[in-house]
């Protein structure tokens, strides 16, 4: 596994080199040339910054919506570790859905099969329930703050890790 000190660096790198060569160098030397190619210059950085993040958050919501049927409630920038891959972590109603933004959904999680979460900085570590097994989750979020609220609204209190009783009992 790959680790990541800022998986979220490439968005204000974009931000920054948008905003400083289009927002603020552009309009610099192109001021005293054409003042309509000073306002095309800012509304490009208008664009590359905030118009790219909202017009990908709903194609995101409409990607998620497409799977569980249901309005986005928290839509967060996320790493799913493992897979060391880029997206977002869509909140919806009863889903907790990793959305990849250049592939398929394969990671769909129902809020009440949750039995374990856990913060350890801006790492998301979940354990989720299934038939015949419990399968961990680890995502590197955005705003755990959000999350975490959302979380403990949803699907509860976090479950001790049976082997944390063990270890208790143990050192007794």
């Amino acid at each position: 596994m790959v680790k990541h000190t800022r998986p979220f660096a490439g968005k204000y790198t974009r931000y920054i080199m948008a905003w400083l060569f289009l927002g603020l160098l552009g309009p610099l030397v192109l001021w005293p040339g054409d003042m309509l190619l000073t306002t095309i210059s800012i509304v490009l950085a208008l664009l590359f910054t905030v118009g790219y993040d909202l017009i990908v958050r709903e194609i995101v919501k409409s990607k998620a919506k497409s799977i569980a049927k249901e309005n986005a409630e928290l839509v967060l920038d996320a790493l799913r570790y493992g897979r060391d891959q880029k997206g977002f972590l869509v909140v919806t109603k009863t889903f907790l859905i990793f959305v990849p933004l250049l592939s398929n959904i394969k990671t769909v999680i129902d809020t009440n099969k949750i039995v374990r979460h856990e913060f350890d900085g801006q790492i998301l570590e979940l354990t989720v329930k299934f038939p015949n097994k419990h399968r961990m989750f680890q995502f590197y979020v955005s705003s755990p703050v959000k999350v975490e609220a959302l979380l403990l609204k949803k699907s509860g209190k976090s479950l001790p890790y049976k082997y944390d009783k063990m270890k208790k009992n143990n050192s007794l």
